[in-house]
């Protein structure tokens, strides 16, 4: 295994990954940086001894070897042979990532669950219909919980929370635990009269709505027209990245 790190590429810092010789788990960022990268991952592979190379991302203008890029920065890309102990110790020191904590099992939330599947988000999917909530319809489900009167609810603060169930006395109570919680995001989804209305709700029950405001997404997903299932799924899942990025 190499332990892949990225320095100064597009103003990020710490971008990295793990190469394994069948495949890689993760990226530098893609490109003509990534292929070089793989090459000289193989060729310490082979010699067993560490590397650091300097890549130019905008030609002559940064520092680094020019690999035809025009991106615009440099990387510094550092290659160290680990072995699995120390491979295994590595991602156990990393920090859990952000998982979605999806209540409803309906069209959109199955169409969300598969989306998010794609850009490696974990989802606890909870539902009372376990006609809908099976694995053949949310095969990457990490977990499927059947019960939403007092639902499981126990987000860590890197987690987020999606409220789409069938029943609007359902996502009002959903919301208002949510609130209790230190989520990062909350999202409902809903109409703008719904949306009202439990905005309105919120404050009788002594929440601010400068809480409510900045903590809730309601309605959900960003304003793109979204009509289908499959294209509020889209529009979910682009506001959850934005989200991520910008946190």
């Amino acid at each position: 295994l190499l332990r892949i790190t990225a320095i100064g590429y597009q103003n990020r810092l710490g971008l990295s990954g793990l190469e394994c010789m069948d495949g890689i788990p993760g990226t530098v960022g893609g490109g003509i940086l990534e292929y070089r990268s793989e090459l000289e991952c193989r060729a310490v592979l082979e010699s067993g001894l560490p590397s650091r190379r300097a890549y130019s991302l905008a030609g002559r203008q940064a520092p680094g070897e020019d690999i035809g890029a025009i991106c615009g920065g440099s990387a510094v890309v550092d290659f160290r042979p680990i072995d699995a102990e120390d491979a295994r110790a590595l991602l156990e020191g990393m920090p859990r990532p952000p998982r979605l904590l999806l209540y409803g099992a309906g069209h959109v939330a199955k169409a969300l669950a598969d989306a998010l599947h794609l850009i490696d988000l974990p989802v606890i999917v909870t539902d009372e219909r376990e006609g809908l909530l099976t694995e053949t319809r949310f095969p990457y489900a990490e977990r499927r919980l059947y019960k939403l009167t007092d639902a499981p609810m126990d987000p860590e603060p890197q987690d987020m929370i999606a409220i789409m169930t069938h029943g609007h006395a359902y996502d009002y109570e959903l919301l208002r635990r949510a609130m209790d919680t230190e989520a990062r995001y909350i999202g409902v989804m809903a109409s703008r009269v719904k949306a009202a209305l439990f905005r309105k709700r919120l404050a009788e029950a002594g929440i601010p709505d400068e809480d409510a405001a900045r903590r809730v997404h309601c309605p959900i997903g960003l304003a793109i027209r979204a009509e289908t299932p499959e294209e509020i799924a889209v529009s979910v899942t682009a506001e959850l990245i934005a989200h991520m990025r910008s946190n």
